[in-house]
């Protein structure tokens, strides 16, 4: 899911597929979240508009510089990207994840690391003017060592891979005006931001146990231990049976109660009285 802001989304895409973003919040023109970075991952910013009618430029910062944009003239819904740093028309050296170098050297302790660990986009109003020749011929000044105390401390930096062709880019030239959103990613490794409640929980796989950790059952305690003692237990069973059939077949024959006497010839239908039948009458039970 992008990160958005009237009609604009950006996102940052490793291996062609979109990392997930956490802890969203938008501040005035500033919307900010947490990525999951992964050292040694190239990476690209992508971003997409609806339609301009005027035009722009989308600016790319990392860790507190200044490394590529893209001129937005006016015109109908697109979607743009900076894969990296461009060295001429036809090359690039692309955006990559890196580990960040610790060191307890107190000469690095003030050190200035604004910025470090963040990815950000910034879309203006702007004025595009022609094609210039310019390239970055030179490799931006890096993050360097930081000191294992300073708060910035975020394990990765954002380096460049080595020059790759691309096809043919033309530059132009671009006067910024009024900023309309900044998207900030703030990229950790995932650990970090799990061990900081920023990410969920990694969820594991239930294991399957062990044979040591499984229960054990005794399964032969009642088992056979030949044919003749499964006669004999058949025999056995047999006897139960036809002795709760006996008890069963007992229980079915129901005596008179006291006091009650059954006439003879007498039946269910009716009994003589003064020479004549009276009916008992019939009760419906349905």
């Amino acid at each position: 899911m992008p990160l958005t802001f009237q009609g604009f989304s950006a996102w940052i895409e490793v291996d062609g597929s979109e990392l997930p973003i956490f802890d969203v919040k938008e501040n005035g023109k500033e919307v900010t979240c947490w990525i999951p970075s992964e050292s040694d991952k190239n990476f690209s910013v992508k971003w997409s508009t609806g339609q301009r009618d005027t035009s722009m430029s989308g600016d790319v910062n990392i860790d507190g510089q200044p490394l590529s944009g893209k001129a937005m003239k006016a015109g109908l819904p697109q979607t743009f990207i900076s894969n990296g740093v461009l060295t001429s028309a036809t090359t690039e050296r692309p955006f990559v994840f890196s580990r960040l170098e610790l060191t307890d050297d107190d000469e690095y302790l003030n050190k200035v690391t604004a910025g470090l660990g963040d990815v950000q986009l910034v879309i203006s109003h702007a004025t595009i003017g022609l094609p210039t020749e310019y390239y970055s011929s030179r490799d931006p000044v890096g993050v360097g060592k930081v000191h294992e105390k300073s708060k910035k401390a975020t394990g990765h930096k954002v380096g460049l891979g080595e020059n790759k062709p691309i096809g043919r880019t033309s530059v132009l030239t671009v006067e910024r005006h009024a900023v309309i959103v900044t998207f900030v990613f703030k990229y950790r490794p995932i650990d970090m931001l799990r061990a900081n409640g920023i990410a969920p929980p990694e969820t594991h796989k239930k294991r399957a146990a062990s044979p040591s950790e499984l229960e054990v059952f005794d399964l032969t305690e009642d088992r056979p231990d030949s044919e003749d003692e499964e006669e004999r237990r058949i025999k056995a069973l047999r006897e139960e049976l036809e002795t709760l059939e006996r008890k069963r077949r007992k229980t079915k024959h129901i005596k008179p109660e006291p006091g009650i006497k059954q006439e003879s010839g007498t039946s269910s239908a009716g009994r003589r009285r003064g020479g004549r039948n009276v009916s008992l009458g019939v009760v419906d039970l349905t």
